[in-house]
């Protein structure tokens, strides 16, 4: 029996681009009891975050979840994805081409810059993807997100 997922408040949106930050150096955390996400740098301020200071945050992992660092594998499969539910045979190719480069993500963005119906459509569908990982991971801590208060 699967056991039932704890509600949290949190901005899906902003731990979306937590989740999805491509700099290594940023680490992200999810506060499992109130729903914030917290970027730690050397810039921190505890007194912007209700005076919770760095060492709390990273010695508490039951409250503070370390949000992983973006996996660039993730970012690759879904261009194969979007690229395969492309029926557009020409524009199809120019993606298949664009992914078997050495810098697939630049290819990939140049081959859609002069489409940008498809490249609303590219945003939209990788939007999708981010989400989905992010719930994922979030189902894995035992939680499920819910609506924030504004």
């Amino acid at each position: 029996m699967t056991k039932p997922l704890r509600a949290l408040p949190v901005d899906l949106e902003e731990l979306t681009i937590a989740f999805e930050a491509e700099a290594a150096d940023l680490q992200w955390y999810l506060d499992a009891q109130t729903g914030e996400v917290l970027l730690v740098t050397r810039e921190y301020e505890p007194a912007e975050h209700g005076g919770l200071t760095v060492t709390e945050i990273e010695t508490d992992p039951t409250r503070f979840v370390r949000v992983p660092p973006a996996d660039p594998r993730h970012a690759v499969a879904d261009m194969r994805s979007f690229a395969d539910s492309v029926t557009d045979a020409q524009l199809k190719e120019s993606l298949e081409i664009a992914l078997s480069a050495a810098r697939p993500d630049r290819r990939f963005k140049t081959a859609l810059s002069w489409l940008p119906e498809q490249q609303h459509r590219w945003h939209a569908w990788r939007q999708e993807r981010c989400r989905e990982r992010v719930t994922q991971w979030l189902a894995g801590h035992g939680l499920q997100a819910s609506a924030r208060a504004a």
